[in-house]
């Protein structure tokens, strides 16, 4: 093994990569070379793993779907501190699943529904409710349009809502490339999805209220894409991150 950390690190893999595919591959020399190889080439841990831990814990993961920022979990947080047992929950842009499985998993009287745009990602989500042994409903939609219930009490999103000039402390932009592009960036630009997500609620005509991942995103920069009249908050949950709730 000597020899292939010798080898990798020559070519550029840093003392930590190496810790950590070492840590994981138990001395088996073939698959050390294989992560080894993947990772110089910034391919994302998670990917390599084929996990990632979100609250505790550890989610199936590969390249269907996005890797779940440790960030979000403040989101998730702040949802369960105010949602009440039995509440309806919606998470927009479910992806692995992460967010609607951990909320089952911290309170299993709520009523859990995921939806994505990418059935791809969607066949993760399932993945791990099979996992979870939790009974999140998860559906392919355009944000909330194809989903056929009453209001929901909350709305949980975190939607490709900015650019790399807003990216969140525990992301490497190199692993960006390996990931999925409709996972990543809006075409129109950063809040765009938030400002789309918010006119498709508008259309359903529920009264709820809506929880998204404004990271970085400064407050000034968030107003622009919140309706007039509608009341919202803006909470900086620590230096680099924030969460918005709009109320409809």
């Amino acid at each position: 093994m000597e020899k292939n950390i010798k080898e990798f690190k020559e070519r550029g893999l840093s003392d930590t990569d190496m810790r950590t595919i070492c840590d994981f591959v138990n001395g088996n020399t073939a698959r050390f070379r294989r992560l080894a190889q993947r990772r110089l080439f910034g391919e994302p841990f998670a990917y390599l793993f084929n996990e990632s831990i979100f609250l505790g814990n550890k989610f199936f993961i590969d390249k269907r779907v996005y890797v779940p920022n440790p960030e979000t979990e403040e989101m998730v947080e702040v949802l369960l501190e105010k949602a009440k047992d039995g509440n309806t929950i919606i998470d927009v842009g479910c992806g692995s699943g992460a967010i609607g499985i951990s909320l089952k998993l911290k309170n299993n009287s709520l009523k859990v529904y995921g939806l994505d745009i990418d059935p791809s990602a969607l066949e993760v989500a399932h993945i791990n409710n099979k996992k979870f042994k939790t009974d999140v409903s998860f559906q392919e939609s355009f944000y909330v349009d194809d989903l056929n219930i009453l209001a929901p009490d909350f709305i949980i999103s975190d939607l490709p809502y900015g650019d790399q000039s807003y990216t969140l402390p525990s992301i490497n932009i190199r692993e960006f490339s390996h990931m999925p592009p409709i996972a990543l960036f809006h075409p129109k630009g950063p809040l765009e999805a938030y400002r789309e997500l918010i006119q498709s609620i508008l259309i359903k005509g529920w009264k709820t209220k809506l929880i998204f991942e404004s990271g970085r995103v400064e407050k000034e920069e968030v107003a622009k894409i919140i309706p007039f009249g509608m009341t919202w908050d803006y909470l900086q949950c620590s230096e680099n991150y924030s969460v918005t709730i709009v109320r409809f």
